[in-house]
């Protein structure tokens, strides 16, 4: 319950919250049905602010204390700390007991650890010499590709290591070894700050810092997410880390991957996705595999998490050996957490297979700049605001761009307008030579299979589109204001189609049903930060969506299809003569799979050429530490689960069966796995775990963006008239302007059927441009009035 109060922005006594607190409650629990809620409830907050008070009053543990609970009381200007609603912390009595934490311990901590990351020069540079590195063209090249990491990156990447070893050490010489649990020392050390330690400016300047009032008060965003709220300009920044929505769960509650319930190893994430998915073809026939498309094409704008390189030389990580054997124990990284392959595993024994490719996520500074455990880095904005086209910072943004009339780069390819060609194809895809095609674009992964491939490269037609027609409209715009202004109108159509389209697709529900009562505008004070469970397991049920066929439909409707397995990051099929328009005619009509735990054995398999999906996504939860599934579910308010049946009211008993023969207790079980076996909730693809992640992140991505396209009292605003028109924006108009379609079904997410029939695209709605052109641009009213009897009568003509 709390958690529902939470993200919906509102104080936790709400109007929701009062209309289920009896008017009278008798002082006796036995006389009120609703005294026990209502008790709880008070009793919780009471704990949460007497806790406060206590370590206010002067429980000291060592300098610049800022635990976590007290800055989910007070609010600052300073630090935006994760949302960890089940914080654990010890008493008031113990932290008496332990001993002072001062400004010199943390400084030699970190002396330490930076004496530790040096040591690890000599090592990285022999597996160099070795060549321990994934070969080109192999699934190990192509996971390092998914995760593509920035030298920018690999720089914060280098001082959160060496924050985490030093906060390894300073939990066992100040709590572990005096008998405080795992979870409760790591939060301790969360409190301690790096103010005055060598990283802390370097924080600071990625954490703290402060916006110029020009950037303020422009009305265009920033590339790198920053300076969108005023208050707290490192919201939604590029680099900065995931937020938690629970407490994480690691082993030694630093970083170490989380174990068991019973501090034993977790079964392997490729065991748990081989007995637990099958490959049946269980079609929805309500929805097209464009609803996957979609999915994955803004996920990719919201998450991009990194994956570790060497820390000395910056070299690609190899984690198996190049026949799926683990790798000689001097080969192998700190950062490597291969999976292991069962000796009995349907697809691999034959192939003597038992090492699976995994390298560690890149970290970066905690968002309150502290010591304690380890966070994820998100290399993307937080925010839907177009990040994998036009880059995450102003470099890349700038090497995308034309020099003239506001135009994103493209290349001319059999005459057909394309996104420009990667430089080294087979360094940024799995392509067997410099000449094969290869794109780039903001996004390292927007070659990653055919269909995401052809939906980056309809926005990158409809930029252009739109630039020329705002020269057109506005001949005194030079080309900064151009490209600032189509970049505007692009990423407002990106959220329009999200929240109009996409969501009542996903879940069954408008944006206004989804949530019964919400702030439309921007509130300063809600974190728009992507949670980690959201990054990490929420969103994978994408997977579940794909075909392992991608079918090609020419303007005859002749239908051809080709394997995924063999087109992950080989995207040629686009660059073909009229390959973009078929593959998206495909698309529109092709159904979706099922969200459910039948998997494509091109997914299960083959992914990148050789691996699991599933197994990836589960054994990423482990190294992230998000605690198991129960706990995610109780937090979005379904019953605690104690035993495997408890989990029968939103998994099937078959599959809880299965569980109860992978996991030792229910808490062991791997989030993604439990938000993959729900069942969906009535109307929706998602069952209601996932549907409450989901929904409570984006209503964060809204209501914490100062710029999103529906905030009429923020810099960035659109005129009323602008808004109207942006409002009319489509998937289904992109197609038409951008790809050569003649006709086309109104809502591409859905098939063509009677209520969604296929239409002429003059019956689909447009964006008006005119509504962007500068008065003294404007015809007078008798031009402007010819203009649209002409028009009028040309469209009644044709009908």
């Amino acid at each position: 319950m709390l958690f529902k109060w939470l993200f919906k922005g509102k104080s936790m006594l709400n109007a929701d919250t009062k209309n289920k607190v009896p008017k009278k409650c008798s002082r006796r629990r036995s006389e009120c049905d609703g005294c026990s809620e209502h008790s709880t409830l008070l009793e919780e907050i009471m704990k949460m602010v007497l806790f406060g008070v206590v370590l206010w009053a002067g429980v000291t543990f060592g300098s610049h204390v800022v635990p976590y609970p007290l800055n989910l009381i007070i609010k600052t200007e300073l630090f935006h700390p994760s949302p960890m609603y089940d914080f654990p912390f010890p008493s008031a009595e113990i932290l008496k007991k332990l001993p002072p934490v001062t400004t010199m311990n943390m400084n030699r901590s970190l002396e330490i650890s930076n004496l530790q990351v040096s040591m690890m020069k000599r090592f990285e540079m022999n597996l160099k010499s070795a060549g321990i590195s994934p070969r080109t063209g192999t699934a190990a090249h192509g996971l390092v590709i998914e995760g593509s990491v920035s030298g920018d990156a690999m720089h914060y990447e280098k001082s959160s290591m060496i924050i985490i070893k030093a906060s390894q050490n300073l939990a066992y010489t100040k709590c572990k070894r005096f008998g405080l649990p795992d979870d409760e020392c790591a939060s301790l050390i969360s409190t301690l700050n790096l103010k005055n330690t060598e990283l802390g400016p370097d924080c600071a300047a990625l954490e703290q810092f402060t916006c110029r009032t020009i950037k303020m008060s422009s009305k265009y965003r920033t590339f790198d997410g920053s300076c969108n709220n005023p208050v707290r300009s490192s919201w939604g920044q590029a680099m900065t880390g995931y937020k938690r929505l629970l407490h994480p769960k690691y082993a030694d509650g630093i970083e170490e991957p989380r174990r068991a319930l019973n501090h034993k190893a977790l079964p392997s994430a490729r065991a748990i996705s081989t007995k637990l998915t099958s490959n049946l073809d269980e079609i929805n026939h309500e929805k097209t595999i464009a609803v996957a498309v979609w999915s994955q094409f803004i996920y990719h704008d919201l998450v991009h998490t990194p994956v570790r390189r060497t820390i000395h030389t910056n070299q690609q990580i190899r984690c198996c050996d190049n026949d799926g054997f683990p790798l000689s124990p001097r080969y192998i990284h700190p950062s490597c957490m291969p999976i292991t392959v069962p000796h009995d595993d349907p697809f691999y024994k034959d192939q003597y297979v038992s090492c699976m490719e995994y390298t560690r996520s890149v970290t970066t500074y905690r968002g309150d700049c502290t010591f304690g455990a380890a966070e994820q880095m998100n290399q993307a904005t937080h925010f839907l605001d177009g990040s994998n086209i036009y880059g995450t910072n102003s470099r890349d943004a700038a090497a995308l761009r034309e020099k003239t009339g506001g135009l994103l780069k493209t290349s001319r390819i059999e005459d057909e307008e394309h996104m420009p060609l990667a430089i080294n194809p087979m360094e940024k895809c799995l392509v067997e030579n410099n000449s094969a095609t290869c794109f780039h674009t903001g996004d390292s992964r927007a070659n990653s299979h055919p269909w995401l491939t052809s939906m980056y490269a309809v926005w990158v037609r409809e930029h252009n589109r739109i630039a020329r027609n705002l020269a057109d409209l506005n001949s005194e715009w030079n080309s900064d204001k151009l490209y600032h202004e189509t970049r505007r109108i692009v990423i407002a159509e990106m959220q329009h189609i999200t929240y109009k389209f996409w969501l009542p697709a996903l879940t069954g529900k408008t944006f206004d049903e989804l949530y019964d009562s919400y702030d439309a505008g921007f509130n300063f004070e809600v974190d728009p930060t992507i949670t980690n469970s959201f990054a990490t397991a929420a969103f994978h049920f994408v997977n579940s969506l794909l075909d392992q066929d991608i079918q090609f439909m020419a303007e005859d409707n002749t239908l051809m299809s080709y394997r995924l397995q063999e087109h992950y990051y080989k995207p040629g099929f686009v660059s073909q003569k009229r390959g973009l328009e078929k593959i998206l005619r495909g698309m529109t009509t092709q159904k979706s799979q099922e969200m459910d735990l039948n998997y494509e054995d091109d997914l299960r398999n083959k992914w990148l050429g050789g691996l699991d999906v599933l197994a990836v996504d589960v054994q990423r939860g482990r190294d992230h530490g998000l605690p198991g599934y129960i706990q995610y579910r109780a937090l979005c308010g379904l019953p605690v689960a104690t035993s495997f049946q408890h989990l029968i009211d939103i998994i099937p008993q078959e599959t809880v069966d299965k569980l109860s023969q992978l996991y030792e207790k229910p808490g062991d079980v791997d989030l993604v796995i439990g938000l993959m076996a729900e069942k969906p909730v009535p109307g929706s693809l998602l069952g209601p775990t996932a549907t409450c992640l989901i929904k409570e992140q984006l209503w964060r991505t809204k209501n914490g963006d100062r710029y999103f396209y529906t905030h009429m009292d923020e810099a960035g605003r659109f005129t009323k008239r602008q808004l109207a028109e942006l409002k009319r924006a489509s998937l289904a108009r992109l197609l038409c302007d951008n790809v050569g379609f003649s006709s086309v079904q109104r809502d591409i997410f859905l098939p063509p059927s009677e209520a969604n029939p296929t239409v002429s695209c003059d019956e689909i709605k447009k964006v008006n441009l005119e509504a962007w052109q500068d008065p003294a641009q404007q015809p007078d009213i008798l031009t402007r009035t010819n203009k649209w009897i002409k028009n009028k009568v040309g469209s009644n003509s044709t009908k």
